[in-house]
Order: structure tokens, then C-alpha cells, then sequence
């Protein structure tokens, strides 16, 4: 037998003492000699052992109620419930992911009753047993603190006293891998193992139609201990993103804004509408705008438009944009934040022959005359700085002092110069490539395609387009981000482009990539990002203009519309070029760009990964400023739907090797079973039982001690009143 609460029980069982005590050391008063003595000493000698007797059990039944008394508060656990059956190592598994910060009443913190539980097993477990403790953190990845377990409880206390929740996911599939790797590198002959999980199980941290990793052990017996379930749902709404509409700004000049906030909501009032105010705010600044959100009836995401302002680069060179909404149940998930780069100007290499001094005539522009046209209208355009590259003299050195390279000649590229291009995509530059001005077979197309890593298939030759062939603007996805800025006014300013010839793509396996299509249904511009040999997408974009920009083709270099597409094509192509500043809590693993370092708000550096959300400054390898990175709340560990206890045993036993055992920890600290639809884990009753029993044996032994305490008083008078003996 062990005790939940061991410290109440001794304290109680030593009460035992007292009316003991108390019956040995009851005064006794000296006899008074008078006439009739004698008889009542001969009356008492006749009943002397009847009433030693009496008080016997008096005392006896005394003793037994103070007993069950405190049996009933230190909480007994029998059989194989029990924690404390010889030695054990016992892993701590603590819920410190962001549903943990879910507060219910009075702000109180779930994750705080985890800490408490915690600690009150922790009581429990005695070094001087033998007994080891290992700790695991679930905020992911999860964290083996201790491990193997070790018989230094007291810093495995100061541990949990001090641990604080993160903005991370659960990751209780890690933390049983860890806990499996513990056990199997400890001795098969090692003490058994109890993994005590204190957690709520919600939805958002943890996922039943996902099964866990086995618990690994050579004969070693492993059960589950865990905390009960939240049975009481709760309303969150969480910001998933924001997202600013133009990632890179230009400029130093005040410009407006805007962004797209997204938010997600759960818990049971996703039955009824409801609006969400949304404050937009600058780090260090405040309030830049304001906004509101409309969840309609049984809709789980709302996304709004919401306007900003932001200042001069001389009030704010580094802004970081930050969503918030306000508390509810869950006030951790409760903003987002974006960095916005901003720079001076970016620079644009034009890959063109040269153009020939002396060309007059609007028939006489090349494709390259047009681009710088459209890209540097006038003579105080700064915000694009243009760079003529000849094609043959393309570089290294100089494709890394390149934002954007605009590819007019793909012909004239060497199949050396293909990889040199491959390399400037995946370090995160655009590609802007466009047919060359030549009615000849390109067979520039699969060197392209193969260097780049792309999925598409470009016809050899042009093809003749019907002469009413037009751009058709309602084909342009609704999420396409490139020409979002534009996409209000894209249908009246393309309405006077036609398209005579094309060299289009014949076969693209992600139809998405098509952001335009001309009027017969052919692409007109696609956009991707390439795949590496691993199959990761490259940090970089292609985008493929099926059209040069030449009279000869198309008409579109005299439309009005030629200069926002091209606009839009470098500064939003750069924008989703540029690695993003922005991760993820739980899964910051990795820092942007060539920072080697990440520094919290005291300048202290912070370790990978990063769990706790903010916004951090980045360093490089000497130590000097690159930028800001903003960390964000895991929002999918952010669902707060209970989960029922039926679905979590069975998962929860798949983990035992063999037949398991599980039982479930109440809020007062008992242990229950885990119920029949188990199987081998369901052969006994709860602990709940037995302290009903407990409580029924305590009223039956004093309704006893009541009567014989009466029963013994009779009997102490009866020598006064005997029959036959004189008064």
C-alpha cells in the first residue's frame, strides 16, 4: 500500500497515539476509606475483568476510527495502482505546450494544475527507496530534461517548480521516443517504469487518429499513469498569419499598406456568427491600423483586409508588423508578426545584347528597351536600380550582387551559365525569363527546365494565336500573390492586349503555378519555385512570361498595363523570393539567410530550437546586426476541443509493450482505473471504491465507539447500585 497523499497520512496515523495516551494516563484518584468500602471493593473485583474488557474495545474501536480517518485523506493506492510497490523510475511527462495555457477560472492556467499534480507524485517517490525520477517537457520538440531518470529529486523538483509553458505544439510522439530510447538503454533488470503524463488532452495536443511510438523494453514492466482529461470546452480564436500584401518596401519615404490577418477559431460557439476586432501595430511604434474580422455561422477561419500606415524609414528602418486580437480562453495564440524588409532600391540584371546607340522608332525597341521602360519610367526612378548583363558574361560574382535577373535571351546562355542561375534561384533570387525575340526552334527549353528543376514542358516553336486572342484576367487565382496589388484594375488595363504569336508551356504537372491565361485557355504566365534533389522547393522563383516583350508578338508593351505587370512581377517576385523572417515556435530549427545567431531581447542568445514566440534580432558570425526574426505561436497546437477519455485509453495502451496497464490520475490525486473498453488494462475497480468503503467503515466504528463509551459508563456505576450489598 502506498499513499497519493503520504505526508497527511502519517501525520494522521500518528494521531493514533493520542487517546492511547490518553487511557494510560488517565489521573487516578486515591480511595477514600469509609464503612461500606469493602463491599464495593468485592463488588468491583466480581466485575474487574468485564470491565478491562470494555474499555479494551472502547479503546480498541477508538483507535480503529482515527486510523480510517486517516486512510480517507492520505489517499490509499492498493494493489497494482500503486505507485510505490518496491523501487521504480518514474518519467515525469509534462504538458508544457501553448494548450496548456488555457485559462478556465480565476487565471488559473492549466498548465499551473499540471505543475501541481506534478509535484504532488513527486511527494510520493522517495530516493531512499531506491526510487528515480526522469522528466520529459511535451512542448515540441519535446525535451528529455532528465533522462535517464535520477534519484536527485530535489532538482528534478526546482525543475518543474521553474519550467514555464511555451508557444510550441505537443509532441508527445517525440516524447515517447525519448522515453523508449531511456528505457532501452537502461538494464533489462532495472526497477519498473511508471510514465506519469500530466496533460489536459485537448485536441491540440494530442491526436488519437495518430498512433504513438511503442514504449520499447527488453522484460522491464511499463505502465501509464495520467492525469484525467478536460472535460469543459472552451471558445479560442487564434491568429494563424499576417501576411503584409507587398513583403519587400522601397523607399524612405511614409507609404500605406495593407495585410491580410487570418484567424481560426474553436470551442463550441463556432455554431454562431461573431466579429473580431484586429489591431495592427508596429513593434516600438503602436497602432498603425484597425480592422474587423466576420465569422460566419459555422465557419472555422475569417480572413480580413486591414489598412496601415507606415512612417518614414527614419522613424522605423526595420518594421516588424504585428496582429492582435483580444483575450479569450487561450490569450498565448492571441497575435502574429511579420518583419517587413525594407530597402533603398533592388537591383535588376536586364541579360540582353546590347542595345545599338542611334534606335529611333517604337518598332526598333527590343525586348530590353521595353523592360527598362516599364521598370525605370523616368529619369528619377530610384526604387529599381537596372544592371545590362550580356548573356555570355554571365557570372557568379555578379549574380550575387543581383535581387532579380530578367532573362530576355535564354538562347544566347551557355549550358555552363544554366547552373550558375540554378545556384542564384536557390539562394533565393527571381528568375524572369521570357522567350527570345526569334521566330526560329528554341532548343534553349529543356536546358532550361532540367537546370532548373522544373516540371513544365515549353514548346520549340511559337504558335500562331488567333487574332482576337486577348489576356483573360478572371483566370488569375484568387491566392495568386504576384499581381494582387493589381488584380483590381488587371481586367480594364489588359482588356486592349492581344497576343499574336506564343511560345507556351505544353505540360505542367501543378496547374496552380498558371497565373494567367490568355483567352484560349493558353498560359501566359506561370510562376514556381524549383525543386531541389531532395525535393524541397528552393527558396527562390522562376516566373515565365510565354510572350517576349516585342511588337512582333505582342502588343503589350504599348498597353498602360505593362508597366504594373512588370512592377509587380520584380517587386512581388523579389518579395516571395527573399527568404521569409518568420518562424514557427517548436519548429524554428533553422535561422534565415547567414545569420548565426539569435539574440532575445537582452542581447542574450537563445538556443535552437526556438520555442517561446517574440521577436528576435538576428546576428551574424562576428556578432553584427542582420535583421529581426519573429517567432510565432504553434496554431496548430491551439485547439481547444476536449477530447473523450473513451478514445485516449486505447491509444494511450497501444504504447505498452504487451498487456498495459493505465490509470487515471483525479484532480484530488487518487489513481482510477482506466475503463473495461481497454481490455487487459480493466480487471479491477477504482481507488474511488475504496475510499468508500473507508468512509463507511469510519461512520460504523464510531456509531461502535458511541456505544460502548455508554456501555462503560453504566458499567462504572454499577458497583454503587449492586444487588445484595448494603448502601
Amino acid at each position: 500500500m502506498s499513499f497519493v497523499n503520504p505526508i497527511l497520512a502519517g501525520l494522521g496515523l500518528a494521531f493514533i497515539a493520542l487517546p492511547i495516551i490518553l487511557h494510560f494516563l488517565r489521573r487516578k484518584r486515591k480511595p477514600i476509606q469509609w464503612g461500606a468500602m469493602r463491599f464495593l471493593i468485592e463488588a468491583y473485583k466480581r466485575k474487574r475483568r468485564r470491565m478491562t474488557l470494555e474499555q479494551f474495545l472502547l479503546l480498541a474501536s477508538r483507535v480503529a476510527l482515527v486510523a480510517l480517518i486517516a486512510l480517507f485523506i492520505g489517499r490509499p493506492i492498493l494493489g497494482s495502482d500503486s505507485l510505490a510497490s518496491g523501487p521504480r523510475d518514474v518519467y515525469i511527462v509534462l504538458d508544457d505546450s501553448i494548450a496548456s495555457s488555457i485559462t478556465l477560472d480565476h487565471d488559473h492556467t492549466e498548465f499551473q494544475t499540471n505543475i501541481r499534480q506534478a509535484l504532488a507524485m513527486l511527494d510520493s517517490i522517495s530516493a531512499s527507496a531506491g526510487d528515480r525520477v526522469g522528466l520529459i517537457r511535451l512542448g515540441a520538440p519535446a525535451q528529455a530534461v532528465v533522462s535517464p531518470a535520477s534519484s536527485d529529486l530535489i532538482s528534478v523538483r526546482r525543475l518543474i517548480e521553474t519550467a514555464q509553458p511555451v508557444e510550441a505544439g505537443a509532441d508527445l510522439a517525440g516524447a515517447f521516443e525519448a522515453l523508449s530510447a531511456a528505457i532501452q538503454s537502461e538494464d533489462p533488470k532495472a526497477p519498473p517504469v511508471t510514465v506519469a503524463i500530466f496533460s489536459t488532452f485537448r485536441r491540440g495536443s494530442a491526436d488519437p487518429d495518430h498512433p504513438l511510438p511503442k514504449l520499447a523494453a527488453a522484460d522491464r514492466e511499463i505502465r501509464i499513469v495520467a492525469t484525467e482529461p478536460a472535460t469543459a470546452p472552451a471558445d479560442n480564436v487564434a491568429v494563424i498569419s499576417v501576411e503584409p500584401l507587398r513583403g519587400i518596401v522601397l523607399g524612405e519615404r511614409a507609404i500605406e499598406g495593407q495585410a491580410a490577418v487570418t484567424l481560426r477559431r474553436f470551442g463550441p460557439g463556432v455554431d454562431s456568427a461573431r466579429r473580431i476586432p484586429v489591431t495592427l501595430e508596429l513593434l516600438g511604434i503602436g497602432p498603425v491600423g484597425r480592422g474587423e474580422a466576420l465569422f460566419e455561422p459555422g465557419a472555422t477561419e475569417a480572413r480580413v483586409m486591414v489598412m496601415f500606415s507606415l512612417p518614414p524609414e527614419q522613424t522605423v528602418d526595420e518594421p516588424v508588423l504585428i496582429a492582435k486580437i483580444g483575450d479569450d480562453a487561450l490569450n498565448a495564440d492571441n497575435l502574429a508578426a511579420r518583419p517587413i524588409d525594407r530597402r533603398r532600391s533592388l537591383r535588376v540584371g536586364v541579360l540582353a545584347s546590347r542595345t545599338l546607340v542611334g534606335r529611333v522608332g517604337l518598332d526598333r525597341f527590343s525586348p530590353a528597351d521595353w523592360v527598362r521602360l516599364a521598370l525605370a519610367p523616368t529619369e528619377s526612378s530610384t526604387d529599381i536600380h537596372l544592371i545590362d548583363v550580356t548573356p555570355a558574361l554571365i557570372d557568379a560574382p555578379r549574380l550575387a550582387s543581383l535581387d532579380a535577373v530578367i532573362l530576355l535571351e535564354p538562347d544566347a546562355v551557355a549550358d555552363d551559365a544554366w547552373p550558375l542561375l540554378r545556384r542564384f534561384v536557390d539562394r533565393g533570387g527571381l528568375l524572369i525569363v521570357t522567350p527570345p525575340d526569334k521566330d526560329s526552334v528554341h532548343l534553349w527549353t529543356d536546358a532550361m527546365t532540367s537546370a532548373l528543376g522544373l516540371d513544365w514542358t515549353i514548346a520549340r516553336e511559337p504558335v500562331s494565336a488567333a487574332s482576337d486572342t486577348s489576356i483573360d484576367p478572371d483566370t488569375r487565382p484568387a491566392d495568386d500573390p504576384l499581381l494582387a496589388m493589381i488584380a483590381g484594375e488587371l481586367g480594364a488595363l489588359a482588356a486592349p492586349v492581344t497576343v499574336q504569336k506564343i511560345l507556351p508551356i505544353t505540360s505542367i504537372s501543378d496547374e496552380g503555378s498558371i497565373v494567367l491565361r490568355l483567352s484560349d485557355g493558353t498560359p501566359l504566365l506561370s510562376a514556381a519555385h524549383p525543386l531541389t534533389e531532395s525535393g524541397r522547393a528552393s527558396r527562390g522563383l522562376v516566373i515565365y512570361l510565354a510572350v517576349p516583350p516585342s511588337l512582333g508578338w505582342t502588343n503589350l508593351p504599348t498597353r498602360p498595363v505593362m508597366v504594373p505587370i512588370m512592377q509587380e512581377l520584380v517587386r512581388q517576385g523579389v518579395g516571395l523570393s527573399h527568404e521569409s523572417a518568420v518562424r514557427i515556435a517548436g519548429r524554428a530549427t533553422d535561422l534565415p539567410g547567414s545569420a548565426s545567431e539569435a539574440v532575445d531581447t537582452d542581447r542574450q542568445p537563445v538556443d535552437l530550437p526556438l520555442r517561446k514566440a517574440g521577436v528576435y534580432e538576428l546576428l551574424d558570425a562576428q556578432r553584427e546586426h542582420l535583421g529581426r526574426l519573429a517567432v510565432n505561436p504553434d496554431t496548430g497546437g491551439v485547439d481547444t476541443n476536449p477530447i473523450p477519455k473513451a478514445l485516449l485509453e486505447p491509444w494511450l495502451v497501444a504504447t505498452l509493450p504487451g498487456p498495459g496497464r493505465l490509470a487515471w490520475i483525479t484532480d484530488e490525486g487518487s489513481l482510477q482505473r482506466a475503463g473495461s473498453n481497454v481490455g487487459p488494462a480493466a480487471h479491477s475497480t477504482g481507488d474511488s471504491k475504496l475510499v468508500f468503503w473507508l468512509i463507511i467503515a469510519a461512520l460504523c466504528v464510531a456509531i461502535l465507539e458511541t456505544a460502548l463509551a455508554r456501555w462503560a459508563a453504566r458499567s462504572m456505576q454499577r458497583p454503587h447500585h449492586t444487588d445484595g450489598s448494603p448502601a
